[in-house]
């Protein structure tokens, strides 16, 4: 990446690294005074000063085995940020920027493989649409993994999001993947345009699971715990993707918590199960579509591309807590039913919840199902 056009930028050296210590010093035992040969005797607190330093000694090489390098030094947390190289922040004027980072992703994302990467999220904040064409993704201006993005137009008001997992996919119209990864103990981002000038950078400081570090303004960046992947940082946009509008044709039908003797998976075995009906008198595609048993994250579980679920059908998804997606007709999630009681959540592939139950606790066997009028009871399972 050439540096042309733009003042080269000179990285601050983070804190000078600490010499690892050896261990503590062995302290060197006292020359002991020299026993006279005739007659004499040896001082007072001999023995006991002999015996002292041995245990010293012995404890500095027991120290000396177990730790090589001497005793860690503990970062405080005010000192974690500098463990990446900081850079001078730029933060453009132009409509394309760098919009939400999340280092640690266990669940809010899901990718199309059943992966749960770190993401990256570009935003288009002006009026007019813009070509990516050329726009590149790096940790640095001297990286040799970076990420190009491919010939597409991020419409007003859009936002682009990029899967950091060192598996650089860039065709249009599917998953962006870039070849890198993000350290969730702080990191650096930059973004250059086309012609190879850095027009946003940011300093990620050290992420928990599933926070995010998210633009609030210009200049303006902040850890946040409700994260917005491939939308505008807005609480509107949170709730959109956490509230529940039922009004598509796809429900959840009925539940098995703790099953012993019910629909049979394609091995035999008897899996906890999660039973969707299309209410619709056409199939439905489920492709990218989600199921989870945690309302915090609904994107937990992602549907492959192909499933689908016919018109007027059902469709059972095994709670078998091992993701299985490349059988169509035995679908399982990788997560399991609590008999305890949770909330089980559908969100279609916008990752909008379109429906929701929440059930207690469920005996063995015992179904929780949904009624002709949208009521839930405790039944005998249906399959």
């Amino acid at each position: 990446m050439t540096d042309h056009n733009r003042p080269v930028q000179r990285r601050p050296q983070g804190a000078p690294a600490r010499q690892a210590q050896s261990g503590p010093p062995r302290p060197a035992a006292p020359r002991p005074a020299a026993r006279k040969r005739r007659g004499g005797s040896l001082p007072n607190g001999f023995w006991p000063l002999v015996g002292v330093c041995a245990g010293i000694l012995a404890l500095g090489m027991l120290l000396q085995g177990l730790m090589p390098n001497g005793f860690p030094i503990q970062r405080a947390a005010s000192d974690a940020r500098p463990i990446a190289e900081t850079i001078s922040e730029i933060h453009g004027g132009g409509p394309i920027r760098l919009n939400e980072i999340m280092t640690a992703n266990s669940g809010v994302y899901v990718d199309a493989d059943g992966e749960t990467p770190d993401w990256i999220e570009v935003a288009n904040i002006g009026n007019r649409p813009v070509s990516l064409k050329g726009y590149v993704l790096a940790r640095s201006a001297k990286a040799g993994n970076v990420f190009v993005f491919p010939d597409m137009i991020l419409q007003a008001g859009e936002c682009a999001l990029v899967l950091a997992d060192s598996t650089l996919r860039d065709a249009v119209g599917s998953e962006l993947h870039a070849p890198f990864r993000l350290s969730s103990d702080g990191d650096v981002l930059m973004l250059f345009n086309d012609a190879d000038v850095a027009i946003d950078t940011v300093n990620i400081p050290a992420l928990a699971a599933n926070t995010a570090y998210a633009r609030q303004d210009k200049n303006t960046w902040t850890v946040v715990l409700n994260p917005t992947p491939g939308l505008l940082n807005t609480e509107d946009n949170y709730r959109a993707m956490t509230t529940v509008v039922q009004t598509g044709a796809v429900q959840l039908a009925e539940l098995v918590a703790s099953n012993t003797q019910y629909a049979p998976d394609e091995n035999g075995a008897f899996q906890d199960y999660i039973l969707l009906r299309n209410t619709s008198g056409e199939a439905v595609d489920l492709s990218g579509w989600y199921l989870s048993d945690d309302p915090r994250m609904p994107r937990l579980w992602r549907f492959p591309d192909g499933a689908s679920i016919p018109a007027g059908g059902t469709l059972i998804v095994y709670a078998s807590g091992v993701s299985r997606t490349t059988d169509l007709s035995h679908l399982h999630a990788g997560f399991r039913l609590s008999s305890e009681g949770e909330t089980v959540t559908l969100s279609n592939a916008a990752g909008q919840p379109v429906d929701q139950v929440t059930y207690d606790l469920l005996k063995t066997d015992a179904a929780y199902i949904r009624g002709a009028d949208g009521s839930w009871s405790v039944g005998t399972p249906t399959m």
